[in-house]
């Protein structure tokens, strides 16, 4: 199960790109681009010959089909988040968490959010979204969220948190530790605590010694 969903607002879109520059920035064929538009329902504005695309709505489509986001689009100081999770957590009480959690953030910190069950398909989303940050919810499954956090170290460039019950042992946060996370806190934490916790690890993306 994939999902999606961003922060960004319609008033920061930028220029809308020519179907030349999308096949360009993409690094695909312009017929490609076309295919795209006609069967994938890549959005436009105007007709023939002047069909641009926004930015937003390339970078939401790259996104649905788990295609990489050449870095020339993405807004300025936005961060990419990916929320890896249980299924038995469910698709709704995701999309709210991530809704409520990015709307905290805010600011200058926009989000660009993606989220996805355990699995070898959270490995393919993680290679081609390349988030900065990867929260690993270890409440319903820690051994499979042990594993997130052990594959984004072995990546390297990227962050990783650890969501984990209250009653989670502390030689088992010590072991997510230990094996990468760069943050381990309580899911039920408030969402100051939480904003925070997100915040110190995206600043600390160019520091390696943190």
């Amino acid at each position: 199960m994939v999902g999606m969903m961003t922060t960004r607002g319609r008033k920061e879109q930028g220029p809308a790109l020519r179907i030349e520059q999308v096949a360009v920035i993409c690094g695909v064929s312009v017929s490609r681009v076309d295919s795209w538009i006609e069967k994938n329902g890549l959005k436009v504005i105007g007709m023939k010959e002047a069909r641009k695309v926004r930015q937003d709505d390339l970078v939401d489509f790259l996104m649905h089909y788990n295609m990489p986001i050449p870095k020339g689009i993405l807004p300025v100081h936005a961060r990419k988040l990916l929320l890896v999770y249980s299924p038995g957590r469910g698709r709704g009480a995701v999309f709210s968490f991530l809704r409520t959690l990015t709307g905290k953030i805010g600011g200058a910190s926009r989000c660009i959010t993606d989220f996805i069950t355990y699995g070898k398909s959270a490995e393919y989303k993680i290679l081609n979204f390349v988030p900065d940050l990867v929260l690993a919810d270890a409440v319903h499954d820690d051994a499979e969220a042990l594993g997130v956090v052990r594959f984004v170290r072995s990546i390297g460039g990227m962050r990783s948190i650890v969501l984990v019950r209250r009653n989670m042992a502390m030689a088992r946060r010590a072991e997510m530790m230990k094996n990468g996370a760069h943050a381990v806190i309580e899911r039920n934490s408030g969402w100051k605590e939480l904003v925070h916790c997100v915040d110190r690890v995206l600043n600390s993306l160019g520091d390696s010694s943190k």
